[in-house]
């Protein structure tokens, strides 16, 4: 197994500068199994992981070149689920990752820095901690397939950032900012908390009805809460622009690349778009996707997104990375509503059939988002906004039962997230 020492850090920075103590950055997957935590296979599935992703078990250091990770030996954290860790200190033995359980309730709790990796990469590692976990747990054999497992020889591509491997890059344009709508600003909403509304859909039904129209489940659940956002604020003249979330491992060809690789599709849910039928929105939003993914817009994206990242890396006066720490808080929250983030199929394998509930938490100056999870025959939907007025929720049910689709509301809680030791 190829061994880690050290690597200075590129794809980090947008999010690494850009945290702080309202906007950590960091992302929480909570995974409740159908039997108690037994701490001593929990405690050995983590180390598993700690051998298996060398790149992810790190330090942050700087020196005046700026910042890089060097090798970090000491164990992962494993806490009670109700203690807080903040990331990149003392309380995480200065990792980016921590993991947490909870005896009352059986879940487990993986924490991570956003700026360091990003949900694809979260899977596989849940992918490697429930193989351990259980075979260890319950004295039985699992299936490899699909799973990272000690014994692999780590492929070079899971080391390498490929914003700096590419070879299409080309000259952007910038495009035109215009400033949208923002539904805290909107309605008067700020300084509130943040909530986590946490509902289930059986996979199978759902995924019949998104093959009815066409559409996938980031595409349907992307107009679902562009429409329920619409329809709450009817005599606003400020455009509604959505972000799905794309991931760029698709552009680089790369799929085994740990680092965050996440972009997003814009669109604009104007009075055209709505006013027509639903598969014609579907079809709409997926003919976006697919342009998305191709040349040259593509090549537009990823080019933005390296001479963006390029000017952060070079950036050494601390008075302008504070400038930069601003605009990089302020800016989704400008150009973006609403946001879909959806990973695709967990894929977790024999491991699904122990899993009751998952969840997923990410915090972001975007007013309103939806995580999407599929694990053991459910769809799971995190509906997480930062304020506490229930009006778009209630919308979006709404959006879901004039389709007939049947959900399960299971709970709403305060968003908590894990702290992140800033560098700013």
């Amino acid at each position: 197994m190829k061994d880690f020492k050290e690597c200075r850090l590129f794809s980090e920075y947008r999010l690494l500068y850009s945290a702080n103590d309202e906007f950590p950055h960091t992302i929480s997957f909570l995974i409740k199994l159908k039997d108690k935590i037994n701490i001593q296979s929990l405690t050995f599935a983590i180390n598993m992981v700690q051998k298996r992703y060398p790149y992810l078990c790190v330090e942050l250091k700087k020196d005046e070149n700026g910042y890089y990770f060097t090798k970090n030996n000491r164990d992962i954290i494993l806490e009670d689920i109700s203690k807080n860790i903040t990331l990149n200190s003392p309380d995480s033995n200065y990792h980016l990752i921590s993991f947490q359980y909870s005896k009352e309730d059986n879940f487990i709790k993986l924490n991570l820095s956003h700026a360091m990796t990003d949900g694809i990469m979260s899977y596989a590692i849940i992918r490697t901690l429930l193989y351990y976990y259980i075979t260890k747990a319950y004295n039985v054999e699992l299936s490899k397939e699909n799973i990272r497992l000690i014994e692999d020889e780590i492929p070079e591509e899971e080391f390498d950032d490929p914003f700096l491997t590419f070879k299409k890059m080309i000259k952007p344009s910038f495009p035109k900012i215009t400033t949208c709508l923002n539904v805290i600003k909107e309605n008067k909403l700020e300084n509130q908390k943040k909530l986590v509304y946490h509902l289930s859909i059986n996979e199978k039904e759902l995924m019949d009805f998104v093959k009815s129209i066409k559409a996938t489940p980031g595409t349907l659940m992307l107009l679902l809460l562009s429409k329920s956002i619409k329809n709450q604020n009817i005599n606003n003249t400020q455009p509604i622009m959505m972000n799905l979330c794309l991931d760029l491992r698709k552009i680089f060809n790369k799929p085994l690349s740990h680092q965050f690789q996440v972009s997003g599709i814009l669109f604009d849910f104007d009075d055209k778009l709505n006013n027509l039928n639903i598969e014609e929105q579907i079809k709409s939003i997926r003919e976006k996707v697919k342009e998305a993914l191709q040349e040259p817009k593509s090549l537009e994206t990823v080019s933005l997104e390296y001479n963006f990242l390029l000017m952060l890396a070079n950036e050494k006066d601390e008075n302008k990375i504070k400038q930069f720490q601003t605009m990089l808080i302020n800016q989704p929250m400008e150009i973006m509503t609403g946001n879909i983030s959806y990973v695709g199929k967990a894929n977790f394998g024999d491991a699904e059939k122990y899993i009751t509930d998952f969840r997923t938490l990410a915090g972001s100056p975007i007013p309103v988002m939806i995580e999407i999870a599929a694990v053991n025959g459910k769809f799971y939907l995190d509906f997480i906004q930062d304020f506490e007025d229930d009006r778009y929720f209630k919308a979006f049910k709404e959006e879901l039962e004039k389709l007939k689709i049947n959900y399960e509301f299971i709970d709403v809680k305060e968003l908590v997230l894990p702290k992140m030791k800033q560098i700013i």
